[in-house]
């Protein structure tokens, strides 16, 4: 295989001939504050006090009882919310609770670490979050200025047309964007597992792990302590936090090693073991790294002297496609919309060779694992 080279540049998208994005996206983030909630630290702290271990509170002449019945199957719905998003198992505990004149704060541990639910005080309505009046008011107004200048900048009859196919090359180059612990990246690297492992000698391939930093969302700061900060105070984070940047980083370091038939192995055999099995990442990487042959050691002693560099490639290549969901496939730069069967990766890959290989002739599973989704 020839060596890969830099990828070129690409434009992030503009306001033109996108508008409604903006407007979308801002309703979009609305409705999905819950599922963010599972994965991202509390944003908006309540002004009350917390009360810890009473089981009533009186105010305004008025007595508040907690009904732990409600306060459990509250729980439960947070766990099962984060299992669907992020496929961990884990603990919720109910720590706390504070009384507000319209509603309840329910506080609970999540890997330790404390997520506010807002509740009505007969627990018939959940409120993903507390948004100020004021800063939703300047929001809503932002995107729809934008939204309206979109709209008068470019006629819509001048807009470019969606492309059609993707260009051609002698070697095309395919990125796969992914998180390491989100279950549709898993999905899509489990389905392009056979097209790697097929074509590796004949594609550009590389995968890509997504990464944040505050410019995203305020709670990936270096202060979140779910980041790692260079020594330039560049932050480097990912969606589900240290242990999903950490596996990132490992993974990248067995394909820059052992190239993409490896890493393709290797972090589908970690999607199985690991996090579909529940088990803890920071010893099952390695468990399922031996058994592949891989060598730990060498992983291990080199870790923190390549982290970094990692990063920062991974870093500005998710800012410079402006692909922050997990799983997104490019195909010499044109993203890829279809379904996440081997044959349907492989049907889109092998369209984009300026004369195909005869491994394109090769028959690949057309089923997929499960229902489209994504992270981000």
């Amino acid at each position: 295989m020839t060596k890969k080279e830099e990828p070129k540049e690409t434009k992030a998208p503009s306001c033109t001939g996108e508008g409604k994005v903006w407007l979308v996206a801002l309703l979009g983030f609305l409705v999905g504050l819950l599922v963010m909630y599972m994965a991202m630290p509390a944003l908006f702290p309540a002004e009350a006090v917390v009360v810890e271990d009473p089981s009533t509170e009186t105010g305004e002449g008025k007595e508040f009882t907690l009904d732990e019945t409600k306060v459990a199957e509250i729980g439960q719905l947070l766990a099962d919310t984060y299992l669907l998003n992020t496929g961990q198992d884990v603990e919720v505990t109910f720590t706390s609770y504070e009384v507000f004149p319209n509603h309840i704060t329910l506080n609970y541990s999540v890997m330790g670490q404390e997520m506010p639910l807002y509740v009505s005080k007969d627990y018939e309505y959940l409120y993903p979050s507390a948004i100020p009046t004021e800063q939703m008011v300047a929001d809503v107004a932002t995107a729809k200025e934008q939204y309206l200048a979109a709209l008068t900048e470019q006629p819509p009859t001048e807009l470019e047309p969606e492309p059609v196919g993707y260009p051609t090359s002698a070697e095309p180059e395919v990125f796969l964007f992914v998180m390491s612990n989100c279950p549709y990246g898993n999905q899509a690297e489990n389905g392009i597992v056979d097209v790697v492992a097929l074509l590796e000698d004949e594609i550009a391939f590389e995968p890509v792990y997504v990464i944040y930093d505050e410019t995203i969302h305020p709670s990936y700061s270096a202060e979140s302590g779910e980041c790692l900060v260079d020594e330039d105070n560049v932050t480097y984070c990912s969606m589900h936090g240290m242990y999903e940047l950490a596996q990132g980083i490992r993974e990248k370091m067995v394909f820059n090693r052992y190239g993409e038939a490896m890493w393709a192995e290797y972090a589908t055999a970690v999607n199985e073991v690991c996090f579909k099995g529940g088990l803890d990442i920071e010893t099952c990487w390695k468990s399922v790294a031996v058994d592949l042959g891989i060598d730990t050691t060498e992983i291990e002693e080199n870790y923190d002297a390549e982290k970094f560099t990692i990063l920062a490639r991974e870093k500005e290549l998710t800012f410079s496609t402006q692909t922050f969901g997990s799983p997104s496939l490019t195909i010499n730069g044109v993203k890829y919309s279809g379904t996440r069967t081997p044959a349907a990766y492989q049907e889109a890959i092998c369209s984009a060779f300026e004369t195909e290989p005869e491994d394109c002739m090769v028959e690949l599973s057309e089923t997929a694992e499960a229902a489209s989704g994504s992270c981000g």
